[in-house]
């Protein structure tokens, strides 16, 4: 069975799927790399993806584990959760059944990745019989908010959570699976999202799944007007009323693959284990064998 399957979404962030891919590439079994055949946004706006990336893509693809799929994911008329929650079940289709199913955006980055799969090839049962062991596996998100010269800004503390793996990839809302058990694994993953280039920040906040749920406008302000001299004010601030950014951090980096490298100094992944009993663990592995 091909264990460890990765999908990613790729769009107008497109330049940040090459690091992404560096850091899975050895440990992943195959990888599909999902694009709109229209170049649409899950808004409805159109987007290019040059043929350097991929060129550069397959020039990584040194033992031939990445596919490429391209669909029409875009749904006319509806919110863009509907869109991205569409090309992510078809996304999964395209995967196959079978195996642990990853979906990564192009800007989030699993450094030490080997520690994350070799807890899912430990626990390569729940594999067996999925729709009697179901599960989900969350992981925990370090954000980078905005790039300076010297550094990142990043989100403090390190609490926001991303269903990252299922065994049973049904999704509901974006990652969101149906139907699953979820626990949350001791495992980060860097998340570019804000740290971008002005221009990029515009075009993100316009097109992505969340662009009806707040002030897009007022968000970007906030987000220009950070510096050195204010970023201690930026308490309690996400835009959205049932998430939390309690504060922010600066992060000494020059560069994202020096910020990488010194993450995984300053904050390594650790081993992983499944926050359950052992007692717990056996039932799913009696689930796992018995029909």
């Amino acid at each position: 069975m091909t264990l460890i399957k990765i999908g990613y979404l790729l769009s107008y962030d497109y330049q940040y799927i090459i690091p992404s891919i560096k850091q899975v590439y050895t440990e992943a079994d195959c990888i599909t790399i999902s694009y709109d055949i229209n170049k649409r946004t899950w808004t409805g706006n159109y987007f290019e993806i040059p043929e350097s990336t991929f060129e550069e893509i397959r020039k990584l693809d040194t033992d031939h584990k990445i596919h490429f799929y391209a669909d029409d994911f875009y749904v006319a008329g509806q919110a863009p959760l509907i869109s991205e929650t569409r090309q992510r079940n078809m996304l999964a289709q395209a995967m196959g059944k079978g195996g642990w199913h990853i979906q990564l955006d192009s800007d989030e980055y699993p450094y030490d990745f080997k520690k994350l799969t070799t807890f899912l090839r430990r626990n390569r049962f729940l594999l067996k019989q999925p729709d009697k062991t179901p599960v989900t596996f969350r992981v925990k998100l370090i954000v980078l908010f905005k790039k300076t010269t010297d550094g990142f800004f990043i989100i403090s503390p390190y609490n926001e959570l991303c269903s990252l793996v299922t065994n049973l990839p049904f999704y509901s809302k974006a990652r969101a699976t149906q139907n699953t058990k979820e626990y949350i694994l001791n495992y980060y993953v860097i998340h570019q999202s804000w740290a971008r280039e002005n221009s990029e920040i515009q075009q993100k906040i316009n097109n992505w799944g969340h662009v009806n749920d707040f002030d897009t406008i007022e968000f970007y302000r906030s987000w220009d007007k950070l510096s050195a001299e204010n970023y201690e004010n930026y308490l309690d601030f996400h835009p959205l009323p049932a998430c939390s950014w309690e504060k922010l951090d600066f992060f000494p980096a020059s560069n994202l693959d020096n910020f990488i490298k010194s993450i995984n100094v300053k904050l390594p992944q650790k081993n992983i284990n499944w926050p359950i009993s052992a007692f717990k663990k056996s039932i799913f592995y009696l689930k796992s064998i018995f029909r």
